[in-house]
């Protein structure tokens, strides 16, 4: 935002903000694959509120050089970022009008649309090994394009592989949710839930989340038993496997505990 601000008075700004980006694109990415261990789910709300940040640059922008022009009495550009103003905060209004509906609901015409997918799949993997085609082959498999060589799970790709500037210009083509949807890795693991975890899966973690465990040192006075027994009666709270060492620092068991401490939660992997 701060980079498309400063973009007009110094456009040389862009380009040392192009690497910054690059690099600190590698180190989030690296940072969310290894090291952050986050319970807060944005369900993919955060791009739309960055889409939103980038808008408001591009405002500050307009109102930085709308000044400049205005003290230079240049008429004729002026105008013309007034006029950039205006077809900026409309096309801001339509984003919001055409983005909102989509944001917390998914459509009922994905879900057909999926369901049509998913009906295409399973005549896709309901072929026989002499390469004729059962009944469940429907006419949606035979229209589809050739794909270029590559085995894929779900089948053959919808349409042939875009260059960058075709991309660019028809995403209604080129980025439909067909096309998307094969980029989410298929048959790569084998994943099985417990019955519990899958009944609980769409719950809201207020419903289903546990009160945490409290885990405290044990003492030699026997104080942490005794702080455990009331406690546990409205917290959970144990004293198992911690202790304070002769110079007083806290330690715990893992031998004991077999590495794993009282308060050890298995991450699953939706």
């Amino acid at each position: 935002m701060i980079s498309i601000t400063y973009a007009m008075i110094a456009p040389l700004i862009l380009g040392f903000s192009t690497i910054g980006l690059y690099f600190f694109y590698f180190a989030y990415r690296y940072n969310l694959l290894y090291v952050n261990s986050a319970g807060v789910d944005t369900k993919g709300l955060v791009y739309p509120r960055a889409l939103q940040h980038t808008l408001v640059g591009c405002y500050l922008s307009i109102i930085c050089m709308i000044g400049l022009f205005a003290i230079r009495a240049a008429a004729g550009p002026l105008v013309l970022m007034i006029v950039f103003g205006v077809f900026c905060v409309l096309y801001h209004v339509s984003l919001r009008f055409a983005t909102s509906p989509l944001l917390v609901y998914l459509p009922r015409s994905l879900e057909a649309e999926e369901a049509a997918l998913l009906h295409v799949e399973e005549g896709v993997k309901s072929r026989s090994g002499d390469g004729d085609v059962t009944e469940k082959d429907g006419p949606s498999t035979s229209a589809a394009a050739p794909s270029n060589g590559e085995s894929h799970p779900l089948g053959p790709a919808p349409h042939k592989k875009p260059n960058i500037l075709t991309k660019f210009l028809r995403p209604d083509i080129y980025a439909d949710y067909a096309t998307c949807r094969r980029l989410v890795p298929h048959d790569f693991a084998e994943i099985s839930y417990p019955e519990q975890v899958e009944k609980d899966a769409y719950y809201h973690p207020a419903i289903t989340a546990k009160a945490p465990l409290l885990w405290v040192p044990r003492d030699r006075d026997g104080v942490s038993q005794q702080e455990c027994a009331h406690t546990s009666t409205i917290t959970p709270m144990t004293d198992e496997g911690a202790f304070f060492d002769e110079k007083g620092k806290l330690q715990w068991d893992l031998e004991g505990l077999n590495g794993r401490p009282p308060i050890f939660e298995e991450k699953i992997y939706y």
